[in-house]
């Protein structure tokens, strides 16, 4: 019986992916056999991130749609198609600065065209130049790298949460437009991940001294691992999914699952054992 989750002689394309979770995607992919393209807008560091993981590197800005049809053609030129394309790429830089999002009352016109490009506009530029090659596979795949902004309020990202809800509702329009064609499109909602940007912010849930009542966050309250999304990134991507498409995954720690209210009653204890 053949391992559902093997991806040897398929191509994968994958934005954002020389470092964080969109490498460890990468890392995965190439150890399953598939060939990798990543892109960034970092030249040293797409590079290193390459050589690491495996993959091939190609410089790109996906805001840009020259830079997404030279992306293309590269990926084309080196490996022939596209079997898999993974949007991972986002505005995570824009994020931490805290001045770029914010209440809509006091974003500036400039900073949501700024952050919505990042968000959703680089999704729909590498979708809609990869669908020919996506559609000649005949079993192209669609993976979205969502947020919990999504679906939860985080108020002073505004933008970023109306950027993400609007990536699931394209993942579910491509599933729905594109399934008689062979392409599954599915998005994967992210919590709260440790990942290393180099600026040492890891954004990590507070822990249960610092906050009492952290444990109603997620269960368990740690964060997450970039490994955990690439590992739902790769059943999204292998034949182990091919009856799945326009859904939205949650690997979040249960951050979608917790009460809207605190309990009215104490945290349950596990019991002993009765015969």
């Amino acid at each position: 019986m053949s391992d559902p989750f093997e991806l040897t002689g398929k191509v994968a394309l994958i934005t954002g992916g020389t470092k964080g979770i969109g490498l460890a995607i990468a890392r995965l992919f190439v150890q399953r056999g598939a060939r990798v393209l990543v892109c960034g807008r970092d030249v040293e560091t797409g590079r290193a991130g390459g050589e690491s993981s495996g993959a091939v590197f190609h410089a790109a800005d996906v805001t840009a749609e020259s830079d997404v049809r030279g992306l293309i053609a590269t990926c084309f030129d080196t490996f022939h198609g596209l079997d898999i394309l993974v949007n991972n790429a986002g505005p995570t830089d824009l994020l931490h600065t805290r001045d770029t999002d914010g209440p809509i009352g006091e974003v500036t016109p400039a900073s949501w065209h700024q952050v919505l490009d990042r968000t959703l506009t680089s999704a729909y530029l590498t979708t809609h130049h990869a669908m020919d090659l996506l559609v000649r596979s005949g079993s192209g795949v669609v993976v979205n790298i969502s947020s919990i902004a999504a679906a939860q309020a985080m108020p002073g990202f505004d933008v970023y949460a109306a950027g993400k809800a609007g990536l699931e509702a394209l993942t579910r329009s491509v599933a729905a437009g594109y399934g008689h064609l062979g392409v599954r499109s599915n998005a994967i909602r992210v919590g709260t991940i440790a990942v290393d940007h180099g600026d040492q912010n890891m954004q990590l849930l507070p822990s249960a001294d610092e906050a009492p009542d952290a444990w109603r966050r997620a269960t368990p309250p740690a964060a997450g691992a970039a490994e955990d999304v690439a590992n739902a990134a790769l059943f999204l991507a292998s034949p182990a999914s091919k009856y799945v498409t326009g859904s939205v995954i949650p690997v979040d720690g249960g951050l979608g699952a917790r009460s809207l209210m605190p309990w009215q009653t104490p945290r349950p204890q596990e019991r002993a054992w009765v015969c």
